[in-house]
């Protein structure tokens, strides 16, 4: 709970590692403790930019939007801006081009970064009444109506970045 720095490679004590999964065993804990050194890096939640482009340049995925990975998306969001990206600069005036591709993207990654992190919280949920109502719910849900979960999400799987605009 304590920590936040960002970064990527962090050096950490492979005592941690082990304690974080002391309940493993088998090969699992074999390979475990055979660790000799480890890194480890948090999940950041950020805002999406409100500029994605000056002087001819553009960003796209994780540097325009980045988003934790309770939707599994981010590698999706970064090839649906390639395909915009590339369909705006081929087919409309370069002085309108970035802006079109910003301005036809920021809405629907703006969603999954909320939708990302919404999910965060869900999963992260620390036991106790909530969450078990949570799970309990979860259970009765995936068994009375397992079309309604997954259909939430239309919106996501769905999305057809290829379909003229």
């Amino acid at each position: 709970d304590s920590w936040a720095a960002e970064g990527w490679n962090h050096a950490d004590d492979p005592a941690n590692l082990r304690k974080a999964f002391a309940g493993f065993g088998g090969r699992a804990a074999a390979l475990i403790n055979a660790v000799e050194a480890c890194t480890l890096w948090g999940l950041h939640l950020h805002p999406v930019a409100q500029t994605w482009h000056q002087g001819g340049v553009a960003l796209l995925g994780d540097a325009a939007h980045p988003t934790l990975p309770f939707l599994a998306q981010g590698a999706n969001m970064a090839l649906e801006d390639a395909w915009v990206l590339a369909d705006s600069v081929l087919n409309h005036p370069a002085e309108q081009a970035l802006a079109r591709y910003q301005s036809l993207r920021q809405p629907r990654v703006t969603r999954v970064v909320k939708a990302a992190a919404g999910n965060a919280a869900r999963y992260h949920l620390r036991p106790g009444p909530l969450r078990s109502a949570a799970h309990l719910g979860l259970k009765l849900g995936s068994t009375l109506a397992p079309w309604a979960m997954v259909g939430a999400f239309n919106w996501l799987y769905h999305h057809d970045v290829t379909a003229p605009k």
